[in-house]
């Protein structure tokens, strides 16, 4: 049985630890929130010792999966204390935004560095929920990629409303790596999510296009990921579930799979626990989790070069380079 520890006592925080409590290998067993009535409510909901303070929590209780989801704002700090602390983490995304999730800067990207160092070196696991892995039309081009069914990847483009930025950012990294440069249109001085169309190329010379807004409505698919071989072309679209893989290069539409989810399912509220279980059996058979810290770290370096190009005009970034920076 893994012992968890749930740190937080909102929303995101609740919806964590019921799934980690209600996974048959795993309990909360103890609880931390600050404050004193979200405290109590943690307290009543599991049944379980509740501390004020990380510190408190960590001299008090031995388990050892931390379910840290606090907001990016105050992410590192608590962090970086539970791994000093021998702990494992598992976290929200994105890592570090002090300006919030729709906002990241280059200037989040060291403040985050120090935490990946500090856990590449303690031996200990690190992962973030990059749930949308877990859906299957997202899996399933995830696959296409990996095992050729596309062919030679020639293109990527994608766009996606802000509420799934860093998912939409992640989809595109898992399966086709950091991109080598980037170069960007639009305001980071614009209040709020500011609108961004992204180009970007990896070093094997596949292209790819990405486009941030909020304008676009959830009924027109809140985000679509496309990727292009000289085989075949497939995308994913949206939350509820749809994929479709169809030949390339072809006078007619030759659509070679279809998937839609069945009616009345939902692929996004079953992601959550579907990578709760990833999480639990990566803590058993001592793997990494399935998205680790080195996922993390790497779209916090993207929308640094995406923030970096977009105060310069639209210049052109090297990604190893905001990282080089970074990491000092």
């Amino acid at each position: 049985m893994v012992k968890c520890a749930l740190i937080s006592g909102k929303g995101m925080g609740l919806m964590h630890g019921r799934n980690f409590n209600n996974h048959p290998d795993a309990e909360v067993v103890a609880v931390c929130d600050m404050d004193p009535e979200l405290l109590a409510n943690l307290k009543k909901e599991f049944g379980v010792p509740g501390y004020a303070s990380i510190d408190e929590l960590v001299a008090n209780c031995d388990a050892e999966l931390m379910l840290l989801i606090v907001n990016e704002t105050r992410r590192i700090p608590p962090l970086r204390q539970l791994l000093a602390a021998g702990r494992n983490v598992f976290t929200e995304k994105p890592l570090c935004g002090l300006e919030g999730q729709y906002r990241v800067r280059e200037e989040d990207s060291a403040i985050a560095a120090p935490a990946i160092k500090e856990w590449r070196e303690s031996g200990l696991k690190f992962g973030i929920d990059y749930n949308y892995r877990f859906m299957t039309h997202f899996r399933k081009l995830h696959e296409d990629v990996e095992s050729g069914q596309l062919g030679e990847i020639k293109m990527v483009r994608a766009r996606a409303h802000f509420n799934c930025w860093s998912h939409v950012i992640d989809q595109i990294l898992w399966s086709m790596g950091l991109p080598e440069w980037v170069r960007v249109i639009g305001d980071p001085s614009e209040p709020g999510g500011w609108q961004r169309m992204i180009q970007m190329k990896w070093a094997n010379g596949v292209m790819g296009s990405l486009d941030g807004s909020n304008v676009w409505g959830f009924d027109d698919h809140p985000l679509r990921v496309m990727i292009v071989g000289d085989k075949s072309y497939a995308e994913a679209r949206g939350l509820g579930g749809w994929y479709r893989r169809c030949k390339s290069n072809a006078w007619q539409q030759e659509v070679e799979e279809l998937w839609e989810a069945a009616e009345g399912t939902s692929e996004m509220s079953e992601s959550f626990p579907r990578m709760a279980d990833g999480v639990i059996k990566a803590m058993q058979e001592d793997k990494p989790f399935p998205a680790d810290g080195e996922a993390a770290w790497n779209e916090s370096v993207f929308e640094a070069a995406v923030h970096k190009s977009a105060v310069n005009d639209g210049k052109r970034v090297l990604l190893a380079s905001v990282e080089k920076t970074a990491m000092g």
